[in-house]
C-alpha cells in the first residue's frame, strides 16, 4: 500500500507542474482562466488576449507588441531591459564560443556586442580569413564590418573587396543637354568633337560619334556601353546645363545622377558615367554590392560610383529590402519614407518574396533609419521585435536572428577585442553631439571616426544641423491624421513630429487589430486564422502559428509528455502489484467463493452434507489453539499429482496472507 501511495504522489505532482509547461500565458496562448494568463492579458474564447482595461505607462525606450500586432502595448523600462537581457544570454548560449557559427553568424553576434562571448568570436572571426577574404563578396563585406566594429585593423579585407568591383551591364545610360533656347553643342571624347544641334523643341539632330547615340524620341544621347570609361566634355554657344541619366534596363524608371552642372555660352561641362557594382566575373549580384558599399562607407571610402546601381535595380531586387540599403547609403528622405510606408500592417517590415524573414527585414529597416527618425512606425517595430521574442530569449531559435535583432534594438558601442566587458567607444551622445544623416553633418563638424552612432546612416556630429519643417519639405500632422512616411526633429518641431511624407486619416483598428492579430488578405505559410475576429471585410485575420518559439507549441507538446507520463506510472503500478492483480482478476473471473466441498450446488431445500472431519476453529487472537487428536479417517488411495491443486493452494495462502 506504501508503494500505491507513493506513485499516487508522484502522479499528483507530475499533474501540478504541467500547465507549467503547458501554457506560458502570453498573448495568443490557450487558457482556461484569466489567472492563466500573464500580467495585462485576459482569456477570452480559451485564448489570452490584451487586455483593453489594463493600464499602460508611456516611455520612450523599445516596448513589447505582439507578434503579428497593429497595435502597440508598451512596458516599463525595466520589462525592456530584462528582455534584452535574455536576448543576450540566449544569443551567448546557442553562439557558444562561436566555432560552429558561420561567417554571417559571427559577424552579426559581433555587432551586437555581447558581453561574454565577444572575444571569443573576434578571434574565431579572425581565423577565417584566407588572403584578406572570407570566400565571397558579402562575408568578406560583413567580416569587415563586423572587425571595424572591434576596433581591427581590415585594410587587407578592404583592398580586397574593392579589387572585386566592376562596372554593370544592367544599367542604361543618357547624356542630357538644354537650355532655354536652340543651341549648337560640340560634345568631345578620345581626342574628336561632334558638332550636334538642339532645337527649341529639346530634340538632337544627330548623333555624336560612336559612343553617343540618339534616344528616347531624341531628346537623349544614350551611351553606348562599350564607352562607359570615356569622359565627355560638352561646349554650347548657349547658356546650358548638363547631367547624366540612367536606368535599369528591365524598368521604365529614369533616375538622375546627383550633381546637375551648368555653364555660360561657350562653357565647358566635364562628365563621366561612375557606375560600379560587385559580382562575379559575368554578373553583378544587388545583395552582395549593397553590403560591400556599406562597409566601405563605414571605413571611410567614397561611395558614390556605386549608387546608381544600387538605386537603379532596387526594382528588380525588391526581396532585399532596397530601400533600406538606398536611404542608409544616400539619406534621401523619399527613400526612408518609402520605407516607412511600406512597413506591414503587424508594424514589421517583410520584403516581398524576402530572401530572409520578417525579423532580419525589420531589424535591417531600423538599422537604417537610424535615431533621426521619430516615426510612429520606427517605435512600434522596435516594441513589436520585443513582444515576438521567445520564450527563451531568441527570436526564431536562431543565432542569426537573435543577433541582428539585438544589434538593431540596442546598437551597443563596439570595442577592441580583449577590452572586457566595457566599451572602448565614446557613445556620440555621451559628448553631447548629436547622431544625425551623414549628408547633413559638414566634414569640418563630422567626428564621426571618434564617436559611435549605431545606425547606419548616421554620423555623429558637434551641432544638430536643425532645419524649419517647410525646408525639410514637411509639415506637422493634426491629431487626427497619421504621417505616412518619415518624420523628424525640425527648428518648429523638436518633438521629432515634422512629417515628410504624407499626413493621412488614422485608420480605424478592425477587432482583430484591437486583439494585436494582423489583418491580411491571406495567412502566411507562418500563420494561422483567427475567424473568432473581424477584420471588417478587410482580409483574414491571422496570428503566428505556435511553436515559433514563443512556447505555445509546448502547450500541446506537454499534455502529450503528461498523458505518457501517466499511462508509465500506471504501468509501473501494476507491475509492481502484478501478483495481487492476478488473484484480483481470477476473482472477477471465476466469481470465487470459499468451498468446502467439490461438485455443483445442492438441489433446493437440501444443505450439503460434511465432507470429512470438522476444521478445528480458527485462534482468536491472543488465545493459543486448542489441539484436539482427530478423528480416524479411512485410508484414500493416492492419484497422480494434480498441478492445479498446487496453484490453488498458493492462492489460498497468499488470499490468506492478505487477510492477516
Amino acid at each position: 500500500m506504501k508503494k500505491i501511495g507513493a506513485f499516487v504522489v508522484l502522479f499528483l505532482l507530475l499533474f501540478s507542474i504541467a500547465p507549467a509547461f503547458a501554457a506560458d500565458g502570453d498573448a495568443g496562448t490557450d487558457c482556461g482562466s484569466t489567472p492563466d494568463c500573464n500580467t495585462g492579458l485576459i482569456c477570452e474564447d480559451e485564448v489570452c488576449v490584451i487586455d483593453p482595461d489594463a493600464d499602460t505607462a508611456e516611455d520612450t525606450t523599445p516596448d513589447t507588441t505582439a507578434d503579428t500586432t497593429t497595435t502597440t502595448t508598451t512596458t516599463s523600462p525595466q520589462d525592456d531591459s530584462d528582455k534584452i537581457a535574455l536576448g543576450f544570454e540566449c544569443l551567448e548560449e546557442k553562439a557558444g564560443d562561436c566555432s560552429s557559427l558561420s561567417v554571417q553568424e559571427m559577424a552579426f553576434t559581433i555587432l551586437a556586442t555581447p558581453d561574454n562571448i565577444f572575444d571569443d568570436c573576434v578571434d574565431e572571426l579572425e581565423s577565417k580569413e584566407t588572403d584578406g577574404n572570407w570566400g565571397n563578396i558579402k562575408d568578406t563585406a560583413m567580416a569587415i564590418l563586423a572587425l571595424k566594429h572591434a576596433g581591427k585593423d581590415t585594410a587587407d579585407a578592404e583592398e580586397w573587396l574593392i579589387a572585386q568591383n566592376r562596372t554593370p551591364t544592367d544599367l542604361t545610360w543618357y547624356l542630357e543637354q538644354d537650355s532655354n533656347e536652340a543651341s549648337e553643342c560640340k560634345i568631345s571624347y578620345d581626342a574628336e568633337g561632334y558638332n550636334v544641334n538642339v532645337g527649341e523643341n529639346k530634340k538632337i539632330d544627330s548623333n555624336a560619334g560612336p559612343c553617343l547615340v540618339r534616344a528616347q524620341s531624341n531628346f537623349w544621347l544614350q551611351v553606348s556601353p562599350d564607352c562607359f570609361d570615356k569622359e565627355f566634355s560638352i561646349e554650347c554657344d548657349k547658356d546650358f546645363i548638363s547631367t547624366l541619366l540612367y536606368k535599369n534596363q528591365q524598368s521604365s524608371t529614369i533616375y538622375v545622377l546627383e550633381g546637375t552642372d551648368s555653364a555660360p555660352a561657350f562653357g565647358s561641362i566635364k562628365l563621366d558615367v561612375k557606375s560600379k557594382c560587385f559580382g562575379s566575373s559575368s554578373s553583378c549580384d544587388y545583395e552582395s554590392t549593397a553590403w560591400a558599399t556599406i562597409a566601405l562607407l563605414e571605413t571611410g571610402y567614397n561611395v558614390e560610383e556605386y549608387i546608381p546601381y544600387i538605386i537603379a535595380m532596387s526594382d528588380t531586387n525588391e526581396r532585399y529590402l532596397p530601400e533600406a540599403f538606398v536611404y542608409a547609403l544616400t539619406n534621401y528622405d523619399d527613400y526612408a519614407t518609402q520605407l516607412i510606408a511600406n512597413q506591414k500592417l503587424g508594424n514589421y517590415w517583410e520584403a516581398k518574396n524576402t530572401a530572409n524573414n520578417k525579423f532580419y527585414d525589420t531589424s535591417l529597416a531600423l538599422m537604417a533609419l537610424g535615431s533621426s527618425s521619430s516615426a510612429e512606425q520606427v517605435t512600434k517595430a522596435r516594441d513589436w521585435l520585443l513582444f515576438s521574442q521567445g520564450t527563451n530569449g531568441c527570436w526564431q531559435n536562431s543565432v542569426k536572428e537573435t543577433a541582428i535583432v539585438l544589434w538593431a534594438l540596442t546598437g551597443r558601442a563596439g570595442r577592441s577585442s580583449g577590452g572586457g566587458s566595457g566599451s572602448g567607444v565614446t557613445y556620440c551622445s555621451e559628448a553631447s553631439y548629436f547622431c544625425i544623416p551623414t549628408t547633413e553633418c559638414p566634414s569640418a563638424e563630422d567626428v564621426g571616426n571618434n564617436y559611435f552612432c549605431a545606425s547606419l546612416s548616421d554620423t555623429c556630429c558637434t551641432d544638430e544641423n536643425l532645419k524649419s519643417c517647410s525646408e525639410y519639405n514637411g509639415q506637422q500632422c493634426t491629431s487626427e491624421k497619421v504621417c505616412i512616411g518619415n518624420s523628424r526633429r525640425a527648428v518648429d518641431a523638436l518633438g521629432g513630429d515634422c512629417c515628410t511624407g504624407l499626413c493621412e486619416d488614422r485608420p480605424t483598428e478592425s477587432e482583430c487589430e484591437q486583439n494585436l492579430y494582423t489583418c491580411m488578405s491571406s495567412c502566411s505559410e507562418f500563420q494561422e486564422s483567427v475567424p473568432s475576429y473581424s477584420c471588417d471585410d478587410q482580409g483574414v485575420c491571422c496570428r503566428t502559428k505556435t511553436g515559433d518559439g514563443d512556447g505555445s507549441e509546448g502547450s500541446s507538446l506537454w499534455i502529450w509528455i503528461l498523458i505518457i507520463l501517466i499511462l508509465l506510472v500506471i504501468g509501473a503500478i501494476a507491475w509492481v502489484k502484478r501478483e495481487e492483480l492476478k488473484v484480483y482478476a481470477f476473482k472477477l473471473k471465476s466469481k470465487f467463493k470459499k468451498d468446502n466441498g467439490k461438485g455443483g450446488p445442492a438441489p433446493a431445500g437440501m444443505r450439503p452434507g460434511p465432507r470429512g472431519p470438522p476444521r478445528p476453529p480458527r485462534p482468536r487472537p491472543g488465545f493459543p489453539p486448542v489441539r484436539r487428536a482427530a478423528p480416524p479417517v479411512a485410508p484414500v488411495r493416492r492419484r497422480g499429482t494434480d498441478r492445479r491443486d498446487t496453484a490453488m493452494s498458493e492462492t489460498f495462502k497468499k488470499l490468506r496472507d492478505m487477510s492477516s
